[in-house]
Parts: structure tokens; C-alpha cells; sequence
């Protein structure tokens, strides 16, 4: 990483470029609005001849670039519910604590928002003039970082204060605004290639100091509690990102579609814990360390090379393991909070409150009774000893579960949605029977009945992948007592939509 000084002089001389591109950028937009009107006013007055169409196409043209380029007033739409320090006393203790260890202020305002990630801006006000500092914390970056992590993200956040990124951001962005609305605003002529080159110019040199800023963030983050902290930070929210994606549409948005609301803090907690997860994280993060190549064009530069730069910078003590989360007071009255504004208020206090232990039978059940009265009648006649048991039987049987208008599915389409019919069509009869359903987000479906146990996808995967004979599974069903249940179906038609 480069020293202080360079760092800075390099910085100053960038940032010298973007403000003289934004003022160029305003003076030739000025210049060429004005001139065209200019030339419609010589062309109605001077000439012998007026020319009508030449007139309204420089006068609009004209008009469109000036229009263009007046600031508009910062319209601040709230990210998510806002948190005040009476409400949450130790999470705001901590941002005072890392605000006087970066020499910063505190924002004006704190948001809680629905992503793995934490922001600082200026909003409000005209080109940053009558602007105001706000943050946003997401809740799953705080249950994804420990205490420390989390102060070290809060640090680099705070870090884009003293490196001047969030007083120039204004500008920039409004600069960019304004010519994407200049280029939008002409038809594709030579004035529009103008704009448009002169626009990837300015992402260039703008997004060279975006990149840098994330450096000096970086350097201030690590100065406050260690590159150590830092680093593991910069890992975890990487992996959490992409955890988060999986973790909500796979088993959150179940859930919240059946009209439940289960503890969603806690659940991602432990769907980051199920070994399956962990190690394609790591092996995610892994790669993305060493395949990641910075974009001239990207605003953040490649994960390893953050860590490197990092990676030379003094360690600091790891002592505080807490989940971030449990700086917060109540963090299910925030994840409602936080989902009433991705929809509304009214709808996520109709959700109804249900423990992860609960999920399984209250949502689970339903939705595979659902499942096997559409399509049940494919499996009569079969029972849990004799079930469909090959890949192909997978594929014939999923081929069949589509809508009439999606046509031809992947394979592997096919397979996944058979295997929904078979677990629901297994799973059925043993609960009837008294077995009791188990389902932890990351993890598979687990069915138990006194000292009994039956994970139904891996036990029959392994029969279907051929790693064990189809006897076996005959045997442990055998054992179980469940060989002759019937498989659940349906006496109604099966039906052909998914």
C-alpha cells in the first residue's frame, strides 16, 4: 500500500481532475446549449431565408442540454426505520466510540436497513450544500460480524468522512446525473457521442478516486481496532452477501409467504453455521480472493487486493465475539420493522410471529399436503419401501411438473422438483403416523419419532447417486417400521403446473 503521502498527493491530484471535469463538463454543456440557441436566434433573425426545422431542432437540442445540467434538489428517501440512541443506547455508544477514534462527527441520522452492508452519505440539500450526514446499518451485516468486525466496518464508514469521499460524493453524483441526463436528452447525433465519451471520462477518473477512498477507509478501519479485524470483516461480509441471497430465497421467503415471521436474525445465524454452507463460503471467498480483478470502471477495488493492502498494516486485539446484533435491545422488533418498509407497515405486522423449530409443521406441512394433491396420483400405488428410486424416475417425474406456458425445463430442474413431490409424498404419511418434522435453515429435512431418525434427501440421494444399493434403503425402512406405508396421493387428476 502505498504511503501516506503518496497516497494523499495522489488522491489531491485526482481529485483536482474531477472537479476540473465537472466544471469543464458544465462550461462545454453551457457553452453548447447556449450556442445552439444562439444559432436558432441567427438563423430567425439575419437570414434571408428562415429555416423552421434547423430553428426547432437547435432550440431543442439546445433547451435539453440546459435543462439537463440544473441541479435538482436531493429527494432523501428513507432507506429503512430509523434508530435513535434512546431506543438502542449500546449500539449508539459504540458509534460514538469508533466516531471520536476516527476523529469524525456522528451522522445526523441512523438507518437500519435489510442488506449486508453499511453506508454513510450526505443527503438532503443541492449539490451537498444544506446536506446532512446519514448512516445506514444493515441487520444482517450485524448478526454476519462480530462486535470487533463490526466496529471496524463502522470505522471505515466513518473513514469516507475524513478522506473527503462523502463531501465530493454530492457532486460526482450529481455531475453523473446530469449528464446521463444530457446524453438521454439528444438524439443519437454527433452531440450525444460527445457526451457519451466525455461521460466514460468522468466514470474513469471518478471511479479511480472511489477506489482509492476505499483504500484510505480501509487504513483508517485497520488504525482503529487492527488489519486483523478488519480483514476477517472484509471476508465474512463477502461471504454473508452471498449467504444472505440463499438464506432469503430459499428459507426465509418460504416462510414469510405463508403469512409467518420466524426470528430472522437467529435463523441466518444458524444457516451460516450449517457445515454445507461454511465450506462453499469458504471456498467461495477463497477464489474470489485470488480470481477478483479490479475494473477500471468499478467504484471498490478487487477483494485481494484490499486484503493486501490491509495485510501490512498493524494487528489489533480480538476481544469481543458477541454477534453484532446483541448491540441491539430487540432485534425482532427491527426485523419487522425493516420488512414493513419493503412492503408495508400493515402488511409485516400481519405476519405472524413462529419459532424455527415451529417452521417445519406449520409451514412445511401445509405446503407439501399442497404439493401432493396436485401431483399425488403420479406415486399411487408406491410406498415408501418401493419409491421411485433411479435418476430417471427423477427426471420423468419432474418433466411432468411444469405450467403449460414454460415449455422445456433443464434437467436439473426437472430433478429438483421431483424431489420437492418425493420428500413431501415420504414425509406426509410418517407425520400421519406420529413422526415429527425438523427443518433448521441450511439444513435438510428431519423426521423423528422417539429414537428414530430419517433425513429423507440424503438417505434416498445416496440410492439415486448410486453410492449405496436400493436394498439398503429397503432395509432401513424395514427397521424403521415406514417399507409399506403408501406413499401420500391424491385420488384427483394429477395436474400439469408446478
Amino acid at each position: 500500500m502505498a504511503t501516506d503521502t503518496s497516497q494523499t498527493g495522489w488522491l489531491a491530484a485526482r481529485v483536482a481532475a474531477a472537479l476540473g471535469l465537472m466544471i469543464s463538463f458544465y462550461a462545454l454543456a453551457i457553452a453548447i446549449g447556449a450556442g445552439l440557441m444562439y444559432l436558432a436566434w441567427l438563423d430567425a433573425t439575419t437570414g434571408e431565408r428562415i429555416h423552421p426545422k434547423v430553428i426547432l431542432v437547435c432550440v431543442v437540442a439546445g433547451a435539453s442540454v440546459l435543462w439537463a445540467i440544473i441541479p435538482r434538489p436531493d429527494k432523501f428517501e428513507a432507506p429503512g426505520p430509523r434508530i435513535h440512541e434512546a431506543e438502542e443506547p449500546e449500539l449508539f455508544k459504540v458509534l460514538q466510540e469508533v466516531a471520536t477514534a476516527t476523529a469524525q462527527t456522528m451522522p445526523a441520522e441512523v438507518y437500519v436497513v435489510n442488506d449486508v452492508n453499511a453506508f454513510v452519505t450526505s443527503r438532503g440539500g443541492i449539490m451537498g450544500f444544506g446536506s446532512r450526514r446519514v448512516m445506514g446499518l444493515g441487520l444482517p451485516l450485524m448478526q454476519a460480524l462480530t462486535v470487533q468486525e463490526f466496529k471496524g466496518v463502522l470505522a471505515h464508514e466513518f473513514g469516507h468522512y475524513s478522506s473527503g469521499d462523502v463531501g465530493l460524493g454530492p457532486w460526482i453524483h450529481k455531475t453523473r446525473a446530469a449528464i446521463g441526463r444530457t446524453i438521454q436528452n439528444l438524439n443519437e447525433n454527433i452531440l450525444q457521442k460527445v457526451f457519451i465519451w466525455y461521460g466514460n471520462l468522468f466514470l474513469w477518473v471518478t471511479h479511480s478516486i472511489s477506489r482509492r477512498q476505499e483504500f484510505i477507509a480501509d487504513a483508517v478501519a485497520a488504525k482503529a481496532v487492527g488489519s486483523n479485524i478488519m480483514m476477517s470483516a472484509l471476508r465474512k461480509v463477502r461471504g454473508a452477501a452471498v449467504a444472505f441471497d440463499g438464506f432469503w430465497g430459499n428459507e426465509l421467503g418460504i416462510v414469510i409467504g405463508s403469512g409467518h415471521l420466524p426470528p430472522v436474525s437467529q435463523g441466518f445465524a444458524h444457516f451460516m453455521r450449517v457445515p454445507r454452507v461454511q465450506t462453499q463460503l469458504r471456498a467461495y471467498i477463497a477464489q474470489a480472493e485470488v480470481e477478483d480483478k479490479t475494473d477500471p470502471y468499478d467504484t471498490h477495488p478487487a477483494l485481494g487486493d484490499r486484503l493486501s493492502a490491509l495485510a501490512v498494516l498493524p494487528k489489533g486485539p480480538d476481544d469481543d465475539q458477541r454477534p453484532g446484533s446483541q448491540l441491539l435491545t430487540n432485534v425482532i422488533k427491527w426485523e419487522r420493522r425493516v420488512l414493513g418498509t419493503i412492503v408495508s407497515d400493515e402488511w409485516a405486522r400481519g405476519l405472524k410471529p413462529v419459532e424455527w423449530e415451529k417452521v417445519a409443521e406449520t409451514v412445511y406441512v401445509p405446503l407439501w399436503r399442497e404439493r401432493v394433491n396436485n401431483y399425488g396420483q403420479m406415486l399411487q400405488g408406491r410406498t415408501i419401501g418401493t419409491i421411485p428410486h433411479t435418476h430417471d424416475d427423477l427426471l420423468r417425474i419432474g418433466s411432468v411438473l411444469r405450467s403449460e406456458d414454460e415449455g422445456e425445463i433443464p434437467p436439473e430442474a426437472s430433478v429438483h422438483r421431483a424431489w420437492q413431490l418425493l420428500i413431501a409424498a415420504m414425509a406426509l404419511p410418517l407425520v400421519d403416523t406420529g413422526w415429527t418434522p425438523h427443518l433448521a435453515p441450511g439444513d435438510e429435512v428431519t423426521l423423528r419419532r422417539g429414537n428414530h431418525e430419517l433425513k429423507p434427501y440424503s438417505e434416498l440421494s445416496a440410492v439415486v447417486q448410486n453410492e449405496v444399493v436400493f436394498d439398503w434403503w429397503v432395509s432401513r425402512c424395514k427397521a424403521l417400521g415406514i417399507a409399506d406405508l403408501p406413499l401420500a396421493d391424491s385420488s384427483s387428476p394429477a395436474q400439469a403446473a408446478v
